[in-house]
């Protein structure tokens, strides 16, 4: 299962004016970056309904040149939920009463179906008399086409294309096309590792987009091709780390270290076979056999290895000679 909810909420606790700048450009224009706070998570109550929901992102902020604090509001929400115009409007209305101050609230909604248009308001009439119209900014994704963001420097937009309209045979390229962007734009190891992570969880590509992927790769101009390698070669990395903290994990369950170093190897050498299915497909049983055969040490040289594997022939090849 997938945290939508905690992904989407440290992308944009990471890059806030970014998201701000993507989608909001009059406000980030005017707002100023060295003022912007995080403000603590509040559980709010809904007495009517019995139920409790804790804020997902609150920030404050000053407007340039201006000592006058406002507030921004963000909701994630990854499915429809009845009425959910009217939680947002109770959201306003307790955030207004514990600050006191102008709250500017937005939606991010990130599910993949159905493509109506969301709310963006709440209205409260009382007969034919209007009394109230409160309105609030939305980010529908599946409602955006990746193809516009193509060309914008920006990290959210690198992240956020992953979720945004496209063909079912354009997932391959989407991906490519999102790794290219955040390759470009000089981030931090964690920051790149952050976005990464976002991407792949969305794009999870099968066997067969993995070949188109792959294909792909190949084609772009060589500084491009390896800033996007180091990407997907720090994936593989953290994937045969985890395979060995899996493995150390069934060691223990052993009580001896004989155990452990033996879970650590089974464990790798489980992960290095998905990762070459994934990359190529099916791998033989007696293929599979041989390299749950290997040593630590062997497995370790085929963890390195596979990333310059350019096809299941180069894995013959290699276990061939071992």
């Amino acid at each position: 299962m997938i945290d939508h909810d905690s992904l989407f909420k440290k992308l944009i606790q990471n890059f806030f004016f970014n998201f701000i700048e993507l989608f909001f450009p009059d406000i980030s224009d005017v707002l100023d970056k060295d003022s912007i706070t995080f403000l603590p998570q509040e559980i709010l109550t809904n007495v009517r309904k019995g139920e409790k929901k804790i804020i997902d992102v609150l920030v404050q902020a000053k407007y340039k040149n201006q000592t006058t604090l406002f507030i921004i509001h963000i909701e994630h929400q990854s499915y429809i939920e009845k009425d959910f115009n009217e939680r947002m409007f109770l959201y306003f209305a307790d955030l207004y009463k514990i600050y006191g101050i102008p709250i500017l609230p937005i939606v991010i909604f990130s599910h993949d179906a159905p493509l109506t248009i969301q709310p963006s308001s709440f209205n409260i009439s009382a007969g034919t008399k209007s009394v109230m119209q409160f309105d609030y900014q939305v980010v529908q994704l599946n409602q955006l086409n990746w193809q516009d963001f193509v060309n914008i420097q920006n990290p959210v937009a690198s992240a956020l294309m992953s979720k945004m309209k496209m063909g079912a045979n354009e997932r391959p390229m989407v991906k490519l096309i999102s790794l290219q962007v955040l390759a470009s734009l000089g981030l931090n190891p964690a920051q790149v590792g952050q976005i990464s992570g976002f991407i792949d969880t969305y794009l999870k590509l099968n066997t067969q987009e993995e070949e188109v992927f792959n294909s792909q790769i190949a084609t772009i101009e060589l500084e491009k091709k390896e800033q996007v390698m180091e990407i997907v070669t720090s994936w593989m990395e953290k994937g045969i780390e985890k395979g060995k903290e899996l493995g150390r994990e069934e060691g223990r369950e052993e009580g001896r270290e004989e155990g452990m170093q033996l879970g650590e190897q089974s464990g790798t050498a489980k992960l290095i076979i998905r990762l070459l299915q994934r990359r190529f497909g099916n791998l033989s049983q007696s293929q599979q056999e041989r390299i749950q055969g290997l040593s630590a040490k062997r497995l370790e040289e085929l963890g390195e290895a596979l990333l310059d594997f350019n096809s299941i022939t180069d894995l013959k090849n290699w276990l061939a000679r071992v």
